[in-house]
């Protein structure tokens, strides 16, 4: 097993560290939902206890609907790679050698010439 703290400093990407510490990023999720919560209601129950009966309302509406879209945020990285995995399999399984990755990006196309002038010779 590699050590995680050494795979945030790789910097050739040969592993990825994103569906390791999927399941953090998704407790803090929740923590910070959670949070919001609680400071909304005290908020709301500090001003009065009619605004805090909607501050508590609110905060479990607000919250039940960022539980949901924090779940399939991080279920579409998971797919991701997922996918990822699938195509690796895929090239294995065919035998196929993907290309190599260049060092270097290649250089950018040269500017095409302004309409009606000649290019040089």
């Amino acid at each position: 097993m590699s050590n995680p703290i050494a795979d945030l400093f790789d910097f050739s990407f040969k592993r990825m560290v994103t569906p390791s510490y999927i399941k953090v990023l998704y407790v803090l999720l929740l923590v910070g939902i959670a949070l919001y919560c609680l400071v909304s209601i005290v908020t709301g129950f500090s001003a009065g206890f009619g605004y805090g009966l909607l501050a508590l309302v609110i905060a479990v509406i607000v919250a039940f609907i960022g539980v949901i879209f924090a779940r399939i945020y991080m279920e579409v990285i998971m797919v991701f790679f997922r996918i990822k995995d699938l195509l690796e399999q895929m090239v294995v399984a065919k035998g196929v050698t993907p290309p190599a990755m260049p060092a270097t990006p290649p250089a950018p196309p040269a500017p095409a010439p302004a309409p009606g002038t000649e290019p040089p010779a």
